[in-house]
């Protein structure tokens, strides 16, 4: 009786062809998983601001939302700021009507998407313009 197998450069072959389509996959799949990291962060941070908004209204209280190394630092809040995400430092405070008081641009950066989203703030209302580039 004799038992039929692979030969070693047949294994070698299927191993070699496996391996490629693994490699072609997991790429994309890694270039997907930052760019979904980059937009999930992005909303954090809006859902963020309205929630800190909302708190220095309802509380009449003033409320800060302070980005620094790496960091968002709300009242009772800390969020780390994943490595698909970049942005320069920036201070928002609110007062106790929920309003804010200054004309700042904040930028963040994705730079897995080459994306640019800037938000406007504007005075008085405590709303932000929000535009991608």
């Amino acid at each position: 009786m004799q038992i039929r197998a692979f030969t070693l450069v047949e294994s070698l072959l299927v191993l070699g062809i496996t391996s490629f389509v693994i490699i072609v996959f997991s790429s994309s799949l890694l270039q997907t998983i930052h760019i979904v990291r980059g937009e999930l962060f992005v909303l954090r941070f809006e859902n963020l601001y309205q929630n800190a908004q909302e708190d220095a209204g309802l509380l009449g209280e003033n409320e800060t939302i302070l980005a620094k190394n790496k960091s968002l630092f709300c009242e009772n809040e800390k969020i780390e700021v994943p490595d698909e995400v970049q942005f320069n430092d920036f201070n928002i405070t609110f007062n106790e009507k929920g309003e804010n008081s200054s004309l700042k641009k904040i930028q963040l950066n994705l730079p897995y998407e080459n994306k640019k989203i800037i938000y406007q703030l504007e005075m008085g209302s405590g709303k932000y313009k929000k535009s991608i580039n």
